[in-house]
């Protein structure tokens, strides 16, 4: 009976070598696996870890000579390009011209403050200095309150400076100028509160204001203590000796129809 059980031992041990050959096996599988994804330190090579991509290399790195020998290309659109080509092209313009040299007129007199028309328009008193002249010959008129206008032609330069002093005559009123006297002006009567239209007249008698309001009056020239003009401000202010105040205006575009009734009434009053 022994001699027939002996050989089963054998067998035991080749399928216990086997199975430590299996672990063995899987053992060095584990580890070369856990060897090849843990980092080593050891530096890895530009080839194997280079981009598959076409970003251009990195600039630590010199190009070889056929990188260097290629044209660079252009990152603007084709639609940039053309428009790049059609300013290029445009012609560069002219150099701008220089501004011509100021043009002034100056009007001095010997009474300040006179009026200065130039053509009827009315430019402000004197001592004068105007740009907003053309050049040419133009009518020049300068009044001052009390004395007869002075009118003169005058032909203002292109470029620079038109100087021009004026004296004005002294006052001239006579009773023949007075008792020839005749004007008239439509005028609005501006009041405290509101106003009144109506006709200020003027004759070798006097002043008088015609309307239907309760504020017509009568004043002769001898009584004028204040006769003036404000030419800008369209109004003409009449005050009696001693007595009220009358402001007048008008409904026209400028103050030319005032200032034209209060040159001949100034001119015609006593002094």
């Amino acid at each position: 009976m022994r001699s027939l059980e002996e050989p089963e031992a054998p067998r035991g041990r080749g399928l216990l070598w086997i199975l430590l050959g299996i672990a063995m096996l899987g053992g060095l599988a584990v580890w070369y696996v856990a060897d090849r994804s843990a980092p080593t330190g050891r530096p890895v090579s530009p080839s194997a870890t280079a981009p598959t991509s076409d970003a251009p290399p990195s600039s630590n790195v010199p190009p070889s000579s056929t990188e260097r020998n290629a044209p660079a290309t252009d990152p603007r659109t084709p639609v940039e390009r053309a428009a790049r080509s059609t300013v290029s092209a445009r012609p560069m313009p002219p150099p701008a011209t220089p501004p011509p040299a100021a043009r002034e007129l100056r009007v001095t007199s010997d009474v300040p403050g006179a009026y200065v028309f130039l053509d009827r328009k009315f430019l402000g008193t004197t001592p004068l200095t105007s740009r907003d002249v053309t050049p040419g010959p133009h009518q020049l008129n300068v009044q001052v309150e009390g004395r007869p206008p002075v009118v003169r032609s005058v032909d203002i330069t292109p470029e620079g400076v038109t100087d021009i002093a004026v004296t004005l005559p002294a006052a001239a009123s006579t009773p023949a100028a007075a008792a020839a006297l005749a004007a008239e002006v439509a005028v609005v009567h501006q009041h405290a509160v509101g106003s009144c239209e109506g006709t200020l007249r003027a004759s070798g008698d006097g002043l008088r204001y015609e309307t239907t309001h309760k504020d017509a009056f009568s004043l002769p020239l001898a009584q004028v203590e204040t006769f003036t003009i404000a030419y800008t401000e369209k109004r003409l202010r009449l005050k009696q000796r001693g007595g009220r105040t009358w402001n007048f205006t008008t409904r026209a575009a400028t103050a030319d129809p005032l200032f034209v009734f209060h040159r001949d009434v100034d001119a015609a009053r006593p002094r």
